[in-house]
């Protein structure tokens, strides 16, 4: 009997789910036994769901050693933890021979493997999830088809957001968290988003990003997209040389921009300093902290206005968060203000358990042929199928789930440290999600 081939899926957090069910779909077909680490080998064993062919195993974060020993007696290791993890996994298992699949952005750690990588002939795809992952399968897709038709790209516009399904909608913020709440509390922070726009580079620093929304209307819904890091360097990994317009960004529902722009403005989502505020503060009093004490005499509302100039709207979503509350208070008072603020967030924007998130993408190609020019839009929307099996987890897992199996299988001939920009991948990739539901629907027009 053939011996049966082990994945290794290290980290069982919330968008393990649909990927660790859907290797184990797979499972029989294959001949895979599926080992999930982590650090909760309770939460490990749950979404296991007992399967047959699965195995939980803990991880112990002050000693490597099992971790290790799994990565070098595996056929595919599959990285589900936090990413500045991810080179010291792909160091081992390029040494060991197994190739591997992360979803998150390459890092200068990961990059400096590549040669290694090559040398030992082992494939390590990275950004093989949603965003990064399937924004570039298809927009390369189309972006290819352009070419190959003779086509001069113009403009390319690419958003993504992760969501909450209309029947789930119940706050004026329209949103719930389907990842991970830190990475949504610091978006915009890490530095400036840059983009081309009409043949000129275009720079928005941090405390602005939010107020750089536009409207994008996805199947009869308007949403809010705001620019995202370095749209730019997409150029050279598109092969876009030459296009006028170019930019990267994140949908969020109507209203939700301003509203965060407010909290940008006052400093509540800072992370680069520790604050202590009185134990027993209310939100109102955490809230004070950040407006000048003389505008604050003549009321909160009044004084987080004026710093901020938001609407009437953006105070009625800032006291839904219960920030202007008197009463109740933050059970943390030290520590940076994105992580009091998170504390917050994560109970007013949980995703509770009878709620469905969605995945909505958008892209948007203007290119010229014969001096007409033409446009065409490509957009997904994707509802979760609960609070667990999330369209977030569904669109993050599914991906690495069939390159997993496409690797297994020798599919791939590429080695180093890749991403998913070459029609090898999608061409693999994309009808196998299509199959599983994730269904882009494309218009053209001639301008």
């Amino acid at each position: 009997m053939e011996t049966k081939k082990s994945v290794v899926v290290l980290g069982a957090g919330r968008s393990s789910s649909s990927l660790i069910q859907e290797l184990l779909n797979r499972s029989e077909a294959n001949n895979w036994q599926v080992a999930v680490g982590d650090v909760d080998v309770a939460l490990a064993q749950q979404k296991c769901s007992a399967h047959p062919a699965s195995e939980a195993f803990a991880i112990d974060p002050k000693n490597n050693a099992i971790r290790d020993e799994r990565i070098k007696s595996a056929h595919l290791v599959i990285s589900m933890v936090p990413a500045f993890l991810h080179p010291e996994i792909a160091a081992v298992a390029i040494e060991a021979g197994v190739p591997v699949i992360t979803p998150s952005y390459v890092s200068p750690e990961m990059e400096a493997l590549h040669d290694r990588a090559v040398e030992k002939g082992v494939l390590v795809l990275n950004e093989i999830g949603l965003d990064p992952g399937i924004d570039h399968l298809s927009a390369k897709q189309v972006l290819d088809r352009i070419a190959g038709e003779g086509g001069e790209m113009l403009e390319f516009e690419s958003y993504c957001g992760g969501l909450i399904a209309p029947d789930s909608d119940d706050n004026p913020w329209h949103y719930k968290f389907s990842w991970n709440p830190r990475n949504v509390v610091l978006a915009g922070q890490a530095g400036p988003a840059t983009f081309l726009a009409g043949g000129s580079d275009q720079l928005v620093p941090p405390h602005r990003v939010f107020q750089n929304a536009r409207t994008i209307e996805v199947g009869g819904t308007s949403f809010e997209g705001y620019p995202n890091r370095d749209s730019i360097m997409y150029v050279e990994k598109y092969g876009l040389d030459g296009i006028q317009t170019l930019v990267r960004g994140t949908l969020r529902g109507e209203g939700f921009c301003a509203g965060w722009d407010a909290l940008v403005q006052l400093g509540c989502v800072r992370d680069d300093v520790s604050m202590a505020w009185p134990t027993g503060c209310s939100w109102a009093d955490w809230l004070r902290s950040f407006v000048p004490a003389q505008w604050a005499e003549e009321g909160l509302e009044s004084a987080v206005r004026r710093v901020t100039h938001c609407s009437a709207e953006t105070l009625t979503r800032l006291n839904w968060l219960g920030l202007f509350d008197d009463q109740s208070g933050p059970q943390i008072t030290q520590g940076t203000p994105a992580q009091i603020i998170q504390a917050l967030l994560e109970v007013k924007w949980e995703l509770k358990p009878k709620d469905r998130d969605m995945i909505v993408m958008w892209h948007r190609f203007l290119y010229e042929i014969n001096g007409e020019k033409h446009e065409v839009t490509s957009s997904l929307r994707l509802e979760g199928r609960d609070a667990v099996y999330t369209g977030m987890s569904d669109t993050v897992g599914w991906p690495m789930a069939i390159a997993a199996e496409a690797m297994l299988q020798g599919k791939f001939e590429q080695t180093g440290v890749e991403v998913p920009l070459h029609r090898d991948y999608y061409n693999v990739i994309l009808p196998e999600l299509e199959r599983l539901g994730v269904h882009f629907e494309e218009t053209h027009r001639t301008c």
